[in-house]
């Protein structure tokens, strides 16, 4: 058998145009499986895949019952911890290798948990947000594209509206009625940072100036690799922090407390929930705004 580094089993990848991407949203617990959702079964854990840029690790096979999806067939999804993140050190190119994986597992839909800021005083703490657009300035470093000039990728679309749809239901039926739920109808703009350092308060008010509502540490590699390899995206997001709490004394945290800990569960209720709940097969946009250049736009002269 054999194995990564770290002793995680590597295994083949296997075929699904279904995947979930864990964050901060479903820290502090096993997902799914403290979830207790009947008719998600997990099929493989702590499992590891090789790539042409390296082994990535912490991946789940799950399967969804046929009383859970659209078509009543069951359905399989792969599912990765925080981007199967090496869990002793940061490396932010394991998006590039997580992607790695989900293209050639044939992944066409990808719902992606976290946490976020609010950078709009409109937008409170318990929040559930579907941002409709992102700013990442520097773009994504970590590209997944053959070649420097071979391919465009539009950004018209960053979010897919229908799968948005499907996953703003779903969140409308559960989240607590004491908060919101924004659907990609909203408009809102979510800005990437990199973490694992939060948001200083210029940072704040420099994304807020831009047109920004909310801030996400994961989010631009998560769409803009989606793009690359052809799948729909969307966000599952809460807001753990509000617009004021970047401003409060450098000893109080910027994050709210026990708000991570209460939704935490139903959050990932809702993203398995909809993602069980996604169309499968079926065409959609987000696949065809990835396109062929001209072989003179990129051939040596």
């Amino acid at each position: 058998m054999t194995q990564s580094q770290s002793g995680q089993r590597i295994m083949a990848i296997p075929k699904t145009e279904l995947a979930l991407i864990t964050g901060s949203a479903n820290w502090g617990m096993r997902f799914p499986e403290d979830i207790t959702l009947p008719g998600v079964s997990v099929l493989e854990r702590d499992v590891a895949f090789e790539t042409s840029h390296g082994v990535t690790e912490n991946w789940k096979l799950l399967e969804f019952d046929g009383a859970m999806t659209p078509d009543g067939r069951p359905r399989r999804a792969l599912c990765m911890y925080s981007h199967g993140n090496p869990r002793d050190w940061i490396d932010h190119s394991c998006h590039r290798r997580a992607f790695a994986v989900l293209a050639e597992a044939g992944v066409r839909r990808i719902v992606a948990s976290s946490t976020i800021g609010a950078l709009n005083r409109a937008i409170r703490v318990g929040d559930f947000v579907i941002n409709a657009d992102i700013i990442e300035l520097t773009q994504t470093p970590y590209s997944l594209l053959p070649g420097r000039q071979r391919f465009d990728c539009s950004g018209k679309q960053i979010v897919c509206p229908s799968c948005a749809d499907v996953l703003s239901q779903t969140a409308r039926r559960h989240w607590p009625a004491t908060a919101r739920v924004y659907g990609v109808d909203s408009g809102l703009v979510a800005a990437h940072a990199y973490g694992p350092r939060l948001t200083t308060p210029a940072e704040v008010i420099a994304y807020r100036n831009l047109g920004a509502d909310i801030i996400n540490h994961s989010i631009a590699p998560e769409a803009t690799l989606a793009r690359e390899i052809g799948a729909c995206f969307v966000p599952c997001a809460f807001v753990t922090a509000g617009f004021s709490d970047y401003f409060r004394p450098a000893g109080v945290s910027v994050l709210q407390e026990g708000v991570l800990e209460g939704l935490s569960p139903l959050a990932s209720r809702v993203a398995l929930e909809a993602a069980a709940a996604l169309p499968r097969g079926e065409p959609c946009l987000c696949h065809s705004l990835k396109s062929e250049q001209p072989p003179d736009r990129y051939l040596r002269v």
